[in-house]
C-alpha cells in the first residue's frame, strides 16, 4: 500500500473514531513504511515528520517557557545527527539530560502536562535520528492504542497531538475537535512534507 492510500485510510479512521484519535497501530504501520525504502531515507523521513509536528505545536511550549530552548535544541540535535556533525553517544547523553529536564518541568507544572509534551516530542525526534528503524512498535498490533505503549516509546505525533488538543484522547479535558484538526493536518500536510523532503 502506497503513502497516498495510507493517508486516505488514516483520514477515514480519524474521522470515524468517536474521539477522533488516530490509533498508534496505524501510525506505526505508516511511519514504519518509510523504512522499507531504505534505512537512510526512512530515518530522514521519520525525523522530518517529527520535526514538522513539533514545529506545529512549538508556540504552545514558547508561550509557557519563553526562554527555554529545550525543544528547539532537540530539533537541532536531530538534524546535526543526520548531517553527521555530532556523534551518537554525545546525542544520547544530551537526550537523557533533556528528558530529565522535561520530567522536572512536569513535576513543577502538573497542570501544564500537555505543554511539556512538546519537549518530550522534540526529544523523540532525536531518538528517530538515532534509530535505524522506527522505535516503539515492536509489541504494537493494528488495534493497539497509545495506552498500550510504554511512555518512553510514544512517537512525536502522540506528544504533539496532546499539546494541540490539551490532553490525551482518554483525558476528559482534551478537545476532540482539536484532535481531529491535528490528525487531519498531520496526514494531509506533515506526512507529504516528510515524504517529499527526505
Amino acid at each position: 500500500m502506497g503513502v497516498e492510500e495510507m493517508i486516505a485510510e488514516g483520514m477515514y479512521l480519524v474521522q470515524n473514531d468517536p474521539l477522533h484519535d488516530l490509533i498508534v497501530g496505524f501510525r506505526c504501520r505508516l511511519i514504519s513504511s518509510f523504512d522499507e525504502i531504505g534505512a537512510d531515507i526512512g530515518r530522514r523521513r521519520r525525523v522530518k515528520l517529527g520535526e514538522v509536528a513539533v514545529r506545529k505545536v512549538l508556540p504552545v511550549w514558547e508561550s509557557l517557557f519563553p526562554t527555554d530552548r529545550t525543544a528547539c535544541r532537540a530539533l537541532e540535535l536531530a538534524n546535526n545527527l543526520l548531517a553527521g556533525t555530532i556523534l551518537p553517544p554525545i546525542a544520547e547523553k544530551e537526550t537523557g539530560r533533556m528528558w530529565s529536564h522535561c520530567d522536572d518541568l512536569s513535576w513543577k507544572h502538573p497542570e501544564k502536562q500537555s505543554v511539556v509534551m512538546v519537549g518530550y516530542g522534540a526529544i523523540q525526534v532525536v531518538r528517530e535520528a538515532l534509530s535505524a528503524r522506527h522505535f516503539g512498535c515492536g509489541t504494537v498490533s493494528s488495534q493497539s492504542t497509545d495506552k498500550d505503549v510504554d511512555p518512553y516509546d510514544h512517537d512525536t505525533a502522540f506528544c504533539a497531538v496532546i499539546a494541540y488538543s490539551g490532553g490525551a484522547a482518554w483525558d476528559k479535558a482534551s478537545d476532540s475537535q482539536k484532535r481531529l484538526e491535528f490528525w487531519t493536518w498531520w496526514l494531509s500536510h506533515a506526512v507529504p512534507i516528510a515524504v517529499d523532503n527526505a
